[in-house]
């Protein structure tokens, strides 16, 4: 070995542990294991270097070697080019760094360069060994190999993760705020009913007209603990880089956050973003068909009908009363039947009494598009009343009748044929996808030309978007008749919570009705939420009617408990379901 230069440098020494690395402490102690291990192996091979005197110590406990963005390393350059050390030891090149590129060009330029001396005692690496030419050969191959394992490290976390996910098993840091760990299966999610309650509470009054902000100031004013504050109450180590405030209130962001999440319905939706590789830790959104989505995962909060319910309110385009924000009965919900665009509730004062009605807002934009037509909003009212109230008699009658017929048999059919329908088209999304793939290799085969290739691409995305807009719809019915199923009378028995309404509230109106359309003759039209349902229950109630009179026709023939015959039979089968 050649004679090094006769300095005394004064050393730094670098302590490193990630938690991918393992052995992080859980006992209360204040470092890992291993960043001891490493501080007594640097101090025992510092005892035996006279020419190197110990100085100062930087250790980044939990933090990864995929990149150099760490505290403790940031603070040690700081000293490096205050010239306040001018050796770096570290117990081997793995504790420095596992990125490949940027290990190497901070131990073969940068150091060299501010004068440091770099030592990794385990690897035998000495920069100021200069008589060791085999340093600077093998130096790049083990900061490969470093590089190489961070990535099967990373290969080997995703897999798992994803696995994970795709079981319906909850992999993320924090429960979302109306949820915590189980304490049997910290991957399984139950509810927290303190929380739970205000989650139930937002999404009722939103349902009855409230926006978001007057939520959040209520929930303030009732001094209920923020999605954060909650989380510090209950003990855990939640921070974030958006608070401002000492205390943490609720926002309006917060409760829309709330609104729009699925979780609260049973579903567990994970993998929303990811990072490029893993040398990137940039966060990217990922298409929502790659998420990992599973079904009755933990126990909903909200009935998925609820919550189907108030993304359509969240949906509408709504205008509020001046005086005191609230939300009027029909704003969102009230158009123009000629020209279908939304009518505006304005306000006109005659003799001292004010008088509210409602006008067509494309003849307020455009005095050509339509005519100068409104109508009364007490008119309105009375005459929807009516109609919501002859609606919810009809619904009663109907469960009336069904109930003598096993109404639940035919809830349950109706989901069994929209499963059905969804799995097809489910199918074909998977069938256009694989062709679209597809399209790439019959372009570079010369099958197609690059216009055709761009043209049957498009093709086929729209043909996918409009059977995922499709499947959301029938996605929508499911959940409207299976929030039914889940009581015990069906999904028709619900129409009795209303039965004998005198007064339309906000919250009645958007449960029951999609759209209420006003001409120019003032003729109003009322189209009510899950009309579907509703000609599928008449039509099944019809077919049943059928099914008795053949079947009381058998009987007054003397056939009943014999051979039928074969038309009677096949009669029969044919309204089975």
């Amino acid at each position: 070995m050649q004679k090094l230069n006769d300095k005394l440098y004064r050393a730094a020494i670098y302590l490193r542990l990630s938690q991918e690395d393992g052995d992080i402490s859980v006992s209360g102690k204040n470092e890992s294991n291993s960043i001891s291990t490493q501080r007594d192996l640097i101090h025992a091979y510092l005892q035996k270097q006279p020419d190197i005197m110990y100085v100062t110590e930087f250790c980044d406990d939990g933090y990864t070697g995929t990149n150099f963005d760490r505290p403790d390393f940031e603070k040690m350059m700081t000293a490096v080019r205050e010239k306040k050390v001018d050796c770096i030891v570290v117990k081997d090149l793995s504790r420095f760094g596992r990125d490949y590129i940027e290990a190497g060009k901070y131990i073969q330029k940068i150091f060299p360069m501010l004068g440091i001396r770099f030592i990794a005692i385990n690897d035998g690496y000495d920069s100021a060994d200069t008589g060791n030419q085999t340093n600077d050969f093998v130096l790049p191959f083990k900061n490969l190999i470093n590089d190489s394992y961070c990535r099967d490290i990373s290969i080997k976390s995703r897999t798992n993760l994803e696995v994970k996910r795709r079981n319906g098993e909850f992999v993320n840091n924090f429960a979302v705020y109306g949820y915590m760990r189980s304490p049997d299966d910290k991957h399984k999610l139950i509810v927290d009913e303190e929380a739970a309650v205000v989650v139930r509470n937002i999404f009722n009054w939103k349902q009855d007209g409230w926006n978001a902000l007057q939520i959040a100031n209520h929930l303030n004013k009732l001094h209920v603990p923020s999605p954060m504050e909650y989380k510090r109450k209950c003990g855990q180590n939640y921070r974030t880089g958006f608070k401002t405030k000492t205390t943490a209130q609720w926002s309006a962001v917060a409760v829309l956050r709330i609104l729009k999440n699925a979780v609260y319905t049973g579903v567990l939706e994970q993998g929303k973003t990811t990072t490029p590789n893993y040398k990137v830790k940039m966060r990217v959104y990922k298409d929502e068909s790659k998420w990992a989505r599973v079904e009755n995962a933990h126990e909903a909060i909200i009935t998925p009908a609820q919550f189907e319910l108030v993304q359509q309110v969240l949906g509408m385009d709504t205008c509020r009363a001046e005086s005191n924000d609230e939300i009027y009965p029909f704003s969102g919900l009230i158009y123009c039947a000629d020209c279908q665009n939304p009518m505006l509730h304005r306000t006109a004062t005659t003799s001292g009494k004010k008088y509210h009605y409602y006008v067509c807002s494309g003849n307020k934009r455009d005095k050509n598009s339509c005519t100068t037509h409104n109508i009364r909003c007490d008119l309105v009212e009375s005459v929807v009343l009516a109609t919501v109230q002859a609606h919810i008699n009809l619904a009663i009658d109907i469960d009336d009748a069904m109930s003598q017929m096993e109404a639940l048999d035919w809830e349950q059919r109706e989901v069994r044929k929209i499963n059905a329908q969804i799995s097809a088209m489910e199918l074909d999304v998977e069938k256009y996808s694989r062709i679209k793939l597809e399209l790439y290799e019959d372009l570079k085969g010369g099958l197609i030309s690059k216009e055709e290739y761009h043209s049957f691409k498009e093709d086929y995305y729209l043909r996918i978007q409009s059977i995922k807009q499709q499947v959301s719809h029938l996605v929508s019915q499911r959940n409207a008749i299976e929030g039914g199923l889940t009581s015990a009378q069906g999904w028709f028995a619900q129409f009795r919570q209303y039965e004998n309404i005198e007064k339309l509230t906000r919250n009645t109106i958007v449960s029951l009705i999609e759209r209420v359309e006003v001409d120019d003759n003032k003729d109003i039209n009322v189209k009510f939420r899950h009309a579907d349902q509703f000609a599928a229950a008449l039509e099944y109630l019809e077919l049943q009617k059928q099914r008795q009179s053949k079947i009381i026709t058998i009987k007054e023939a003397g056939w009943y408990g014999k051979n039928i015959p074969q038309t009677a039979n096949s009669v029969a089968q044919s309204v089975s379901y």
